[in-house]
């Protein structure tokens, strides 16, 4: 609870600090400017998940399990195999979207966009994999500061600073403002892990067999944790292709005015995970079903607190970027309604990756994608804007029954629970 209250915290911080970003960027730029750097964040984002190969996910599994039964060998050997996996495995990305920039053109937008993101993707992916790492340990101030507080900060001081010195603020500029916050905070991060594991045992190397072991449990996940983060922007990529920059600019801050319901689903995540790999170490159930559901409770029951205060200030934080943002208020209501459905379900997609239910959550992960670009492409024709929230918030409510169901099936727990959240301290 405790550990959760810090995270929610943190992001609380966060989400002020990243929604007067965009309103920076917002009133600095010009609209269809703007429109461009939601489209490349948001690709960076999408995709960035996938160069991490699945092991930001796979820490979580078994960093926990070792250092409770005293493996720390096996910890820093995972460290150590797990870097040097994301590393090669980004800058191969890297590589591959470095030709298809060049084949576009980077004279355009689409080849400056894609140019830019094969440049910020091993930056993005070792910070993915090193939130992990920290997140594992239970570090949630280091998994939580550096990203969320510190690269926003970085990102508005260095074009405050552009802009001051009379540089107009392009999508150029401002892309690579962006890039160089990244590789910051990545590269920081990284030495600040380092150091803490030097205290780790040196003296084992992973065999062959340990590291495919340890390679086999993250690909899978690669997909999982890939579809988590198409699942959350695929509606602005959707728009993207199909709408002009004004309109993804109008929808975008929508999305990030909710941006504090969003932060109270990730706090809840960032302690979850741990909680339950601890409790399956244990191989304690009914302690494993008490872990879930006060997860599904105060995922449930935070987020609708917080929807119910930013939808209230909703009209204003719009309003922030500009007089024009105001049109997308009924975008963002509907969304919210979609934030709500997902977290009905708790940290049920959390738990799947824990017990080693990677295909089953490779499934949902796809059936939902797949019926979120229907349900968006279909409504978008329809109804534009609007249509893609709709689109986004009826496949949030499939995923939670999805995944209430196929968890139930799998594990024997239930991880739907609204009750209010019990103020008892959970061991461990």
């Amino acid at each position: 609870m405790l550990d959760a209250a810090i995270a929610f915290a943190i992001r609380v911080l966060s989400a002020g600090l990243v929604f007067g970003l965009q309103v920076l960027l917002a009133r600095l730029m010009p609209l269809e400017g703007y429109g461009g750097f939601v489209t490349l964040w948001t690709w960076l984002l999408a995709i960035g998940s996938f160069a991490a190969l699945g092991f930001a996910e796979s820490s979580v599994r078994f960093l926990p399990r070792y250092r409770a039964r005293g493996r720390e060998a096996q910890v820093r050997a995972y460290w150590r195999y797990g870097l040097r996996a994301v590393v090669l495995g980004s800058l191969a990305l890297a590589v591959l979207a470095l030709i298809l920039a060049f084949v576009l053109g980077t004279r355009t937008e689409p080849g400056l966009i894609v140019l830019y993101v094969a440049i910020g993707l091993p930056f993005l992916a070792v910070e993915y994999y090193l939130e992990g790492v920290a997140r594992s340990f239970g570090w949630f101030r280091l998994t939580t500061v550096p990203v969320y507080i510190v690269r926003p900060l970085l990102i508005g001081a260095i074009c405050l600073a552009i802009h001051f010195s009379g540089v107009p603020l392009t999508l150029p500029v401002v892309g690579a403002a962006v890039v160089g916050s990244m590789a910051l905070v990545s590269c920081g991060l990284a030495i600040v892990l380092a150091l803490r594991m030097r205290g780790a045992s040196a003296e084992q190397k992973p065999t062959s067999a340990t590291g495919n072991l340890w390679l086999r449990a993250s690909l899978p996940l690669l997909l999982v944790s890939g579809l988590e983060d198409l699942l959350a922007y695929c509606d602005v990529l959707i728009l993207s292709l199909m709408l002009p920059g004004e309109d993804v600019g109008l929808y975008f801050a929508a999305a990030r005015a909710l941006a504090l319901t969003n932060f109270v689903y990730y706090a809840m995540y960032l302690v979850s995970g741990r909680r339950f790999a601890l409790d399956m170490a244990d191989a304690d159930k009914s302690r494993l079903q008490r872990s879930v559901r006060e997860a599904s409770r105060l995922t449930f029951w935070l987020t609708v607190v917080a929807v119910v205060v930013t939808l209230a200030a909703g009209p204003i934080l719009l309003r922030a970027f500009g007089p024009e943002f105001v049109a997308a208020y009924p975008v963002m209501a509907i969304l919210a309604l979609g934030h709500i459905a997902r977290a009905a379900s708790g940290q049920a997609g959390e738990l799947l990756v824990v017990a080693g239910r990677q295909r089953e959550s490779i499934f949902i992960g796809l059936g939902v994608l797949a019926l979120n670009v229907a349900l968006t492409v279909a409504f978008v024709l329809a109804f534009g804007l609007f249509g893609a929230a709709i689109g986004t918030a009826l496949a949030l409510a499939g995923r939670s029954v999805a995944l209430a169901f196929v968890v139930r099936r799998t594990t024997g727990i239930s991880a739907v629970s609204l009750g209010l959240p019990s103020m008892k301290k959970p061991r461990g």
